[in-house]
């Protein structure tokens, strides 16, 4: 029922994907992920090491047997040359890219039959990849967290532009949280969404129930988290860690997509929620 050209490369249900978490990003997330549906990621800079990065995957296929992603920040990680060959040697087929120009990763990925999915903050950059080679490409919004471009424009704007100029798949990223924001992604030519805040806010998520809860009270209007998301760049800074988490985690601020977290709840609960309130909208559309 919800199939796009993600769905069939990825073998995925569901055209969801986790984004990929600084520091915390592990099997303890990107299983449940997987398992409900949508595609998981393990982020390759947050276990260092191509034992640990073993280790990991191992705890993922003992979770479940669906596709698992890994995400590959060249740039941050000395030892990249070394993490690409254990992904290949892993049977791992979906690798994220992100950080700079991946072409040389991007390529070995493919030969060895692995999707290549590169990461961008800008149409621009979505074209270079294309021309690349990239599979698809997750275009992320100012809405959303991490780090930012000069000419980083809005979701909204971004994606419909890309449908435009580019034919390889496209994921919306920024802002996106609920059912109303996968049926917009989707209406404007995105053919699956990359929910990073959202699956913060999950119980599976390895941060403390404290930071959990100070996402579920804060608010899109809130002026320090805005003038964290709109930071030029090079100013943004990572959230401090909240007091009762482990010592020296790493925790990637949460984005403007906050404005749909209300409650913690499962990953389960949390992709069901969207699929069954997308199928309603669907439905109304149908009526009208």
């Amino acid at each position: 029922m919800w199939q796009t050209r993600i769905t069939e490369m990825l073998g995925i249900e569901y055209p969801i994907i986790q984004g990929a978490y600084g520091g915390f990003g592990t099997s303890a997330i990107a299983g449940p992920v997987s398992e409900a549906g949508g595609l998981g990621i393990i982020t390759a800079g947050t276990l260092r090491t191509p034992a640990k990065l073993r280790e990991d995957i191992a705890r993922v296929r003992a979770m479940t047997d669906k596709p698992i992603g890994v995400n590959l920040s060249p740039r941050s990680m000395p030892n990249a040359d070394e993490i690409v060959e254990t992904i290949i040697k892993e049977g791992i087929k979906v690798v994220e890219t992100a950080g700079v120009s991946a072409e040389e990763y991007g390529k070995r990925l493919k030969e060895a039959g692995v999707v290549w999915i590169h990461k961008v903050a800008t149409v621009k950059h979505a074209v270079s990849a294309e021309k690349q080679g990239a599979d698809a490409v997750v275009i992320v919004g100012i809405e959303g967290a991490g780090h930012k471009s000069p000419i980083q424009v809005t979701t909204l704007i971004n994606i419909p532009m890309a449908a435009k100029l580019i034919k390889i798949p496209i994921i919306a990223a920024g802002g996106i949280g609920d059912a109303r924001g996968f049926m917009a992604a989707l209406a404007m030519g995105a053919e699956a969404v990359y929910l990073g805040t959202v699956f913060m806010a999950t119980k599976e998520c390895p941060i403390s129930d404290r930071y959990k809860q100070r996402m579920v009270d804060s608010s899109p209007f809130d002026p320090v988290l805005r003038a964290r998301v709109f930071a030029p760049p090079g100013a943004e800074a990572d959230e401090a860690v909240p007091e009762g988490d482990e010592a020296g985690t790493r925790i990637s601020g949460f984005s403007l997509a906050v404005s749909a977290v209300d409650k913690v709840v499962t990953v389960q609960e949390l992709i069901q929620d969207i699929i069954t309130g997308a199928e309603a909208i669907r439905r109304r559309w149908a009526l009208s």
